[in-house]
């Protein structure tokens, strides 16, 4: 019985950890799967980071080289607005549309999943001079979101829907 509650316990640290969910050690909270869009030229570079809420500030980190590309003290950071994005998994439905030539059953599956819809979730910081816009992920969103209200003191302001 003990080996099985071990192994539970294991693999239950492994699928929470895999989701993204924040860590915690001495006072800090960290999050992945969150992209911050930053202009670049005419167009907008998405970079994949990490939010780290330590004791008195918000780091964004870029997951890549470990570079820190804004760091906020929790009294700079003015408004929070949460917003979301439905887009149509087009995509997705043409592949298996495309794999249904070898395997036709397939086709059963890519016509309804065409029309179907993902969203994402944004969420946009503001300070006196600068802001972020963070895709956060699905995995994510619920934890990140009351996390940086706690340390913050900024209601995060849902724009239309809060889904």
């Amino acid at each position: 019985m003990n080996l099985i509650s071990r192994l539970t316990a294991t693999i239950l640290l492994f699928s929470i950890a895999a989701a993204g969910a924040p860590f915690a050690s001495g006072g800090v909270d960290a999050f992945e799967n969150i992209d911050i869009m930053e202009p670049n030229g005419s167009r907008l570079r998405e970079t994949s980071v990490r939010v780290v809420f330590d004791e008195g500030t918000m780091r964004i980190i870029s997951r890549s080289n470990g570079s820190v590309i804004k760091t906020w003290s929790y009294g700079d950071i003015k408004v929070a607005e949460y917003s979301y994005t439905k887009n149509p998994r087009w995509k997705t439905g043409l592949g298996l549309g495309a794999a249904s030539i070898v395997f036709p059953p397939l086709l059963l599956v890519a016509i309804p999943l065409g029309f179907t819809k993902h969203r994402r979730h944004w969420v946009t910081i503001r300070t006196e001079n600068d802001f972020a816009v963070l895709k956060v992920g699905k995995s994510v969103r619920k934890l990140f979101m009351p996390s940086f209200e706690t340390r913050t003191s900024v209601q995060i302001k849902a724009l239309g829907d809060d889904k």
